[in-house]
């Protein structure tokens, strides 16, 4: 048991990169932290936190070990939960990543419906656009995009993903309205990089237009960013359809190009296939599927050019 608590506070530690705060998270005293943390480093003969004395950070033994622990504790609760008389009711922390665009836009509108339905599920949500491992960083679930090539993890679709054109009515007043993608040559175009390799997206035509050279005027790595420019006038914009489509109703932005749209990759939940799909995972999933549903949007051709 005295081993336990050590791995215990060793991960409170590694998360909150502070023993005052790992103690305060256990309910117990910041000595007691440090002093379950240098048994464990004892027993297994390394050194596993750098320490200032300001702050502490794992090194490369502890962080191999974090990873190794957190998913004991996390196999350990979810067995827990799956056995307890509160088994129907998900419970527990829950970490979930998302990409940032897919979390402003699609899962922060769902979330109050979340929490009032599974109070007890306690959310850790990090917004990141880089590729996550998600085993080795603890994560519970992920919303990834494209095709899932790792046999470790179990993917669940949420759909295609559509893009739409558009731009302000300002804009197109003073440089009128493109009827193909290759007018597009003579147009101020907004792109997308993807923050974590810099790549501008490509958008989202029908061959043969999918692989045209567009105008580089502005490039942002945020889609915020860019649905900003286009409503200011700046030019027109590649827009994911749930971001682009409350300002199409609105009229501060006018969608063009739409029949020459493609699908622009999928969507999907995905979890770590060695581990049993524990209540708090499957309450989200399936919440999440349910609630996104038409969210994703679908083509713009039904309203027109």
């Amino acid at each position: 048991m005295d081993s336990l608590a050590s791995i215990v506070a060793f991960v409170h530690a590694a998360e909150q990169q502070s023993y005052v705060a790992a103690a305060r998270l256990a309910g117990v005293s910041p000595s007691a932290i440090g002093k379950a943390v240098a048994r464990l480093e004892s027993r297994l003969g390394v050194r596993l936190f750098n320490r200032t004395t300001r702050s502490i950070s794992l090194t490369e033994e502890g962080t191999v070990l974090y990873e190794h622990y957190k998913r004991v504790l996390d196999d350990m609760r979810d067995a827990e939960a799956a056995v307890s008389k509160g088994r129907d009711r998900p419970r527990g922390r829950l970490r979930v990543s998302v990409p940032h665009i897919v979390g402003h836009h699609l899962l922060m509108p769902i979330l109050p419906g979340f929490t009032a339905r599974f109070p007890e599920i306690e959310l850790d949500i990090d917004f990141e656009d880089r590729v996550i491992d998600l085993i080795t960083e603890g994560l519970d679930v992920v919303v990834r995009s494209g095709e899932l090539a790792d046999a470790r993890l179990i993917a669940r679709p949420l759909g295609e993903q559509h893009f739409v054109v558009c731009a302000s009515p300002a804009y197109l007043d003073r440089h009128g309205r493109p009827e193909t993608p290759d007018d597009l040559s003579r147009h101020a175009c907004i792109h997308f990089k993807y923050p974590s390799t810099g790549r501008t997206a490509p958008w989202a035509f029908r061959p043969p237009s999918e692989r045209l050279l567009l105008p580089r005027s502005l490039t942002f790595n945020n889609t915020d960013a860019g649905l900003r420019a286009a409503r200011d006038g700046l030019g027109l914009a590649h827009l994911p359809v749930y971001v682009a489509e409350p300002h199409i109703r609105a009229g501060t932005l006018i969608p063009v190009l739409t029949a020459f749209m493609a699908p622009f990759g999928s969507l999907s939940l995905v979890w770590p296939s060695n581990r049993q799909l524990s209540p708090k995972i499957r309450a989200f999933v399936d919440f999440v599927v349910e609630n996104f549903g038409g969210r994703l949007g679908t083509p713009f051709s039904r309203f027109g050019q």
